[in-house]
């Protein structure tokens, strides 16, 4: 399950804190003498929980965000129409299997304890109370972090339970696959980075490239990069030490290619302008392609073939759920997680 759970945290790492500020939509005054009236379009309804445009917008910026960092130009918006396609199946997933848990009354706290817990030794921090004024110092509400997380984790634990637990995958039929696709395991050239972002949009040019300024001196001074990241970093990542991932030879935008081709690893860059702010860039690895043996890739065959089935598995899963459930989008709207058949109705003015 290592990869499923890494696609669930990354996505409450990145996408869904990012719904956590988003500002909510003022509806205009038709009235200059009434006070304007905060209003949530609603996208979709799925039995008794609603996804609003607000929560949509906010997870389709965070996406393109991510996908910026690796694309450009006409890729990118391909990549993005890619992404967003199934935006909408992907959120009523998560309502779907949470609804599930607790209809299961299962419980995730201890899990939930633990979890945090672990954030807050990669995060260097002494206990659960620095990691809560890291957490609302960056701008979250810490009862609102604890609920996302714990989202992820019921939807794990209904995977487990539902889907997970009836997978199982033979060594031989393993070794099999690895000698027919030995290119799927052969570990591409590339680099691991993690980043310092200081944006341009939440300050202003010239305060963003002065506290760049004040980061990049902090490390050079000696400061933990870990720390630095916390204090400092406006990027989705900062919680993760500001890891961005790894990225394969040849897809790094050019600019930022050229700055850290000549850095080894644990080395950072000074920092430098982007669309989005101003960039610190640390390599966290790098590795030459290589094609590895069974016993070297077997674990690694084994999740990818853990992981094929599960997909297919946990979508024969999610469209049973569907059939089971009142779902209702608003016009516009496709879930191209739908049933065979067609999609329930539309919602109508007014819901």
């Amino acid at each position: 399950m290592k990869t499923i759970e890494s696609r669930l945290w990354k996505l409450a790492a990145g996408v869904a804190l990012a719904a956590l500020l988003a500002p909510p939509v003022v509806a205009a005054q038709s009235d200059l003498a009434s006070p304007p009236v905060l209003v949530e379009r609603i996208v979709a309804r799925i039995n008794n929980s609603i996804i609003t445009q607000r929560q949509y917008d906010a997870q389709a910026k965070a996406r393109r965000q991510q996908l910026a960092r690796q694309y450009s130009g006409v890729e990118l918006e391909q990549k993005y129409r890619q992404q967003t396609t199934n935006l909408l199946r992907d959120m009523i997933d998560e309502d779907l299997l949470v609804q599930k848990a607790q209809d299961d009354s299962l419980s995730v706290e201890t899990q939930l304890v633990r979890y945090l817990d672990h954030i807050r030794q990669q995060q260097g921090l002494s206990s659960l109370e620095a990691l809560q004024k890291a957490v609302e110092q960056s701008g979250l509400s810490w009862a609102d972090f604890k609920n996302h997380i714990r989202r992820q984790l019921l939807m794990q634990a209904v995977i487990e339970k539902e889907v997970g637990g009836r997978i199982i995958i033979a060594r031989d039929d393993a070794r099999k696959f690895f000698e027919t696709h030995k290119n799927l395991f052969q570990s591409p050239p590339g680099v691991q980075l993690a980043e310092i972002l200081i944006s341009t949009q939440k300050h202003k040019a010239e305060d963003a490239k002065k506290l760049a300024d004040q980061a990049y001196q902090a490390l050079q001074n000696g400061a933990r990069w870990q720390n630095v990241v916390r204090k400092d970093s406006d990027g989705p990542t900062a919680s993760e030490g500001g890891d961005i991932g790894f990225f394969k030879t040849g897809t790094l935008a050019s600019a930022v290619q050229q700055k850290i081709d000549k850095l080894d690893v644990n080395q950072y860059t000074q920092p430098f302008l982007t669309k989005y702010g101003y960039m610190i860039v640390k390599v966290t690895g790098r590795q030459t392609g290589s094609v590895p043996t069974f016993n070297e890739a077997e674990r690694r065959v084994m999740e990818y073939l853990y992981n094929e089935k599960m997909q297919k598995e946990l979508r024969v899963y999610l469209t049973q759920l569907r059939k089971e459930s009142f779902i209702r989008l608003a016009p516009g709207f496709v879930d191209t997680g739908a049933p065979e058949g067609g999609e329930r109705a539309s919602l109508g003015v007014g819901e």
